[in-house]
């Protein structure tokens, strides 16, 4: 994430970053957002469950054999570790998918990373621990925001490389933009609520209802079963 983003928006102001590798691990987009607009989030999964996605095959790049698809980024993982208060912490996940509750959206875990210049540290991160490999992918927005932090923290240059190989999610046929316009109308109102106590949650710092969160969980999965059921066979896939 980049500085932009984590300071200027989410207001979570790090004393120190360090890029990292979390071996074992790797990026994948498997958090369920919402069909034609933001498909996937980010999340990381152990490399052995992500079985989604069959290796690239090609002669002419060793980069593009070693990838998994075009949702994921390859093992290990290369991210940022920033160094920040447990007040802002709790903030980050309050204002995360699920909003710090136990049952669903991200849950926090320990990870081991090693530094670029060979030392080890004990971090912590969001995990959505009841993720099944889906195959989605980021919106062009999402991936960007990806792709700004770990240019500005100098992430390996090999793996930035990985990073631009992973395809974001365009709404591009007729179809699609049908779907979403579809998605607009009929479910998109009930989302108000859920926008605005995201936004009072931002501002305020403070942490959004169960009640908010259960209501948009069940959102998203009528999202879901109408991309599922409805929208993908007739106008073409959201995700």
């Amino acid at each position: 994430m980049s500085s932009k983003v984590l300071s200027g928006r989410r207001q979570v102001y790090p004393t120190k970053s360090l890029p990292v590798t979390v071996p074992g691990y790797q990026l994948t987009f498997d958090m369920v957002g919402i069909p034609y607009f933001e498909p996937g989030f980010g999340t990381i999964m152990p490399v052995s469950d992500s079985e989604g996605c069959d290796k690239a095959a090609s002669e002419q790049s060793k980069l593009v054999a070693e990838r998994m698809c075009d949702c994921q980024a390859g093992s290990p993982l290369h991210c940022i570790a920033h160094l920040i208060t447990r007040k802002e912490l709790q903030h980050i996940i309050n204002t995360e998918g699920g909003n710090g509750n136990p049952d669903f959206g991200y849950q926090l875990i320990e990870v081991e990373c090693n530094t670029y210049d060979g030392q080890t540290i004990t971090g912590v991160t969001l995990i959505d621990t009841h993720i099944v490999t889906r195959g989605y992918h980021p919106s062009p927005r999402y991936l960007k925001i990806i792709m700004d932090g770990a240019e500005e923290h100098k992430l390996d240059s090999e793996y930035i490389e990985r990073l631009k190989l992973i395809k974001p999610y365009v709404a591009s046929t007729i179809g699609q933009k049908i779907a979403k316009g579809v998605l607009v109308t009929t479910v998109f109102p009930f989302v108000i609520p859920v926008i605005i106590s995201a936004l009072s949650a931002q501002i305020l710092k403070t942490k959004p209802s169960r009640a908010i969160s259960l209501y948009f969980e069940g959102i998203k999965r009528l999202l879901w079963t109408m991309h599922d059921w409805v929208l993908r066979p007739v106008f073409g896939k959201g995700c």
